[in-house]
């Protein structure tokens, strides 16, 4: 099931309205979809069990165990489905940012022009108040789940390289689909350049005894530059994931068929497609791993994109943006801390991703690039 199609939305008529909750995934609302989407064709799905995957704070995580009435040919013995969180705090927070519209839209209209590299969505809606939404995909198991506190393997950072740019470069400056709503930038940046420089001052104490020396003085003076750090970033732009790291993504899925597929569009906004390859880079390679390779990396993931039809991107304007996009992981790790709560993993693998993402800028001189 690699192929990418349309996925479907709700029709109560047709048997499959829009649910909330695991309640909803019933026998019946499981066969409506799997029939109108030509997964099954005389089979029912007789039962469906549940059980908890991933460690996803602002969504509910299912893989759905399934069993019919007859033995049918493609009938799917799993499945996994996506909600909104159970909490209200926590759906509250993903309704506010527009996280739970982002990703619905992204399996609704991006991921059918990408091909293999993101799962297949079946089923993708959302309420018309954005607090309610349903995705339900193809398991993508057996694969290899990534790990961001132990890195990964230069063939697995290659892999990822070439994966990013081959779901970038159908929407690079595709102006009808980054222009929607969906696709904005402006929630997310002034989010970000708001609440970065207080949750520096929380993260400093917090972690005295995690960061590495000098770290504490990066933090700072990109606090004192992320506005005009975000204003550098012009077009032109594609989709990027923004959170593309080890723990959001599967290895050698669908029985090593592909090699990486990217998980959690919930940060999914229009912006500089590089962002991506150099948030990965930093954030999934120990120091002493990624510099002799950085750039060489960097030139994979533009030359893929070249490779695809891109070609008002240069090499020197991709290396410059790869250096300058690199404090994107501090955001991404100091921000986590400050709204999450504290736990040992996490603050280990925060304070990690904050100590490389700093490393990673002062081996790219980044600071020196924002005016």
């Amino acid at each position: 099931m690699s192929t990418q199609t349309t996925p479907l939305r709700h029709d109560p008529a047709a048997g499959h309205p829009l649910i909330d909750g695991p309640a909803g995934l019933t026998p019946e609302w499981l066969t409506a979809v799997l029939r109108a989407s030509g997964r099954i064709r005389a089979a029912r799905v007789i039962s469906a069990s549940t059980t908890a995957v991933g460690n996803g704070m602002l969504g509910t995580n299912l893989r759905i165990a399934l069993a019919y009435d007859i033995a049918e040919t493609g009938a799917p013995a799993t499945l996994v489905a996506k909600m909104a969180a159970a909490g209200e705090t926590s759906r509250a927070s993903g309704t506010a940012l527009g996280l739970y519209e982002r990703e619905t839209r992204f399996y609704q209209v991006v991921a059918p022009r990408l091909g293999p590299v993101v799962a297949t969505a079946l089923f993708a809606d959302i309420a018309a108040d954005k607090t309610t939404f349903c995705l339900l995909f193809e398991d993508l198991a057996p694969a290899r789940g990534g790990d961001q506190l132990t890195g990964c393997s230069l063939a697995d950072a290659e892999a990822a390289m070439d994966a990013v740019a081959a779901m970038q470069a159908p929407l690079w400056n595709d102006k009808a689909t980054l222009s929607q709503p969906w696709m904005s930038r402006d929630l997310m940046v002034g989010m970000y350049s708001s609440q970065f420089p207080p949750a520096v001052q929380m993260v400093k104490p917090r972690f005295a005894a995690l960061l590495e020396p000098g770290v504490a003085a990066i933090l700072d003076e990109f606090a004192a530059k992320i506005v005009p750090w975000f204003a550098m970033q012009i077009a032109p732009f594609t989709i990027v994931h923004h959170d593309y790291r080890l723990d959001n993504m599967l290895f050698d899925a669908r029985c090593g068929k592909t090699p990486v597929a990217a998980l959690d569009w919930q940060t999914l906004m229009a912006g500089p497609g590089v962002l991506d390859a150099s948030y990965f880079i930093g954030a999934g390679l120990l120091p002493e791993v990624r510099r002799p390779v950085e750039e060489t990396l960097a030139r994979r993931y533009h030359s893929a994109l070249l490779a695809r039809g891109v070609s008002d991107y240069s090499w020197e304007r991709c290396w410059h943006d790869y250096r300058l996009l690199a404090p994107h992981g501090l955001i991404m790790g100091v921000v986590g801390a400050a709204i999450t709560t504290p736990t040992e993993r996490g603050d280990q693998m925060l304070s990690t991703m904050i100590n490389r993402h700093a490393q990673q800028m002062i081996d790219l001189d980044s600071l020196s690039l924002i005016h």
